[in-house]
């Protein structure tokens, strides 16, 4: 009877670890499929733009990717600015010198779509509840170049686009320039600066179309993010932050020593930005400039320095511009300032995006 009985216990307790792996594999989330699934894509912005895919070990490296996987289609179009994302593992590539937004697959990058309409030198985008928010330059007859002066009117806008239809379905004005855009609980959030002018970041509610809030920044915000409630706002002489709910200023830092700072990552509570060939970094909340570089980069381009920025995953990616008439490289660190790799890419490279 004793054998038995261990018999039995020994097959229900096969049962239930058998009921458990098979439960364990139903929770599991399916990887994506496809050959860009497992590293970052580097922007070109060319000439013609193109899109380099390099691996997570920094060991391989593929060019042109869009080209190699689309052979017989159209090319993404003159003067590659940016890339975003929706939750139906889509890219979008927008090519402001085409006045174009290309649409693939972020694992495969297969073509999926091209939205060619509605649009006047587009910059950047983000996606919420099935709309895409892409801010225009426009025609830049709105630029008086003297922050004494404004203009008038701005004909910068954002163009709402419906995602099932890929069309521009709307736009929204905000009077004031219109460059990076960030999505934040339900609301838009559009930096009012560009080229060094304007001094707002304005808060959309996309259920009206309409500016609720206005956040006054120091004078030509080029980078902004928001973390723990907080909009961090740089220029090239401040760093400030401004409660997300209230809009009102909270630290405000004036840099003493240093100039023309930009590119503003937040990650793991710690600010990192760049002047000129060098990146630095600060306690999120400081209201102390740092006093050294955390590392310096060597570059001979005149006008590409740090021509793209990004800090994910305990890891610095800088993208240096070249001479705009050659493929450039990359380089990739440590956030303690080691050089991991340098990597040959595209032409006038600007930017880092992650799958």
């Amino acid at each position: 009877m004793m054998k038995i009985n261990k018999l039995a216990l020994f097959a229900l307790l096969g049962v239930l670890v058998l009921n458990s792996c098979s439960n364990d594999d139903d929770a599991l989330e399916p990887l994506p499929e496809g050959d860009y699934t497992d590293g970052f894509f580097v922007l070109n912005e060319g000439g013609i733009g193109t899109v380099t895919f390099v691996s997570n070990d920094l060991n391989t490296v593929n060019q042109d990717i869009f080209a190699t996987v689309n052979p017989d289609a159209a090319d993404l179009g003159g003067y590659a600015q940016s890339i975003f994302f929706d939750d139906a593992d889509r890219a979008y590539i927008i090519s402001n010198g085409s006045n174009l937004i290309t649409v693939v697959d972020r694992y495969t990058f297969e073509l999926i779509s091209v939205i060619d309409e509605g649009l006047s030198v587009p910059k950047y985008g983000v996606v919420y509840n099935g709309k895409a928010y892409v801010t225009n330059n426009n025609t830049f007859d709105d630029y008086t170049y003297d922050n004494a002066n404004p203009p008038a009117s701005y004909d910068d806008y954002i163009a709402v686009i419906d995602l099932e239809t890929m069309r521009v379905e709307s736009t929204i004005e905000t009077d004031s320039y219109t460059e990076q855009i960030e999505e934040e609980d339900g609301l838009i959030y559009v930096n009012g600066s560009s080229f060094g002018y304007g001094n707002t970041i304005n808060v959309i509610n996309p259920s009206s179309n309409a500016v609720v809030q206005t956040l006054v920044t120091d004078f030509g915000v080029n980078s902004f993010e928001i973390e723990d409630d907080l909009v961090y706002a740089l220029s090239g002489s401040s760093y400030q932050a401004f409660n997300k709910d209230s809009g009102e200023a909270v630290s405000s830092l004036d840099f003493a020593e240093l100039s023309a700072a930009a590119n503003l990552r937040i990650e793991d509570d710690q600010a990192y930005f760049t002047v000129g060939r060098s990146v630095y970094v600060m306690e999120q909340n400081s209201t102390t400039e740092p006093s050294e570089a955390l590392l310096n980069y060597n570059s001979e381009s005149q006008y590409g320095v740090m021509y793209g920025f990004e800090v994910e995953d305990d890891r610095i990616y800088i993208a240096d511009g070249g001479d705009f008439s050659s493929d450039s490289f990359i380089e990739v660190y440590s956030t303690e300032g080691n050089l991991l790799k340098n990597i040959r890419v595209g032409l006038g490279p600007n930017g880092f995006y992650f799958n």
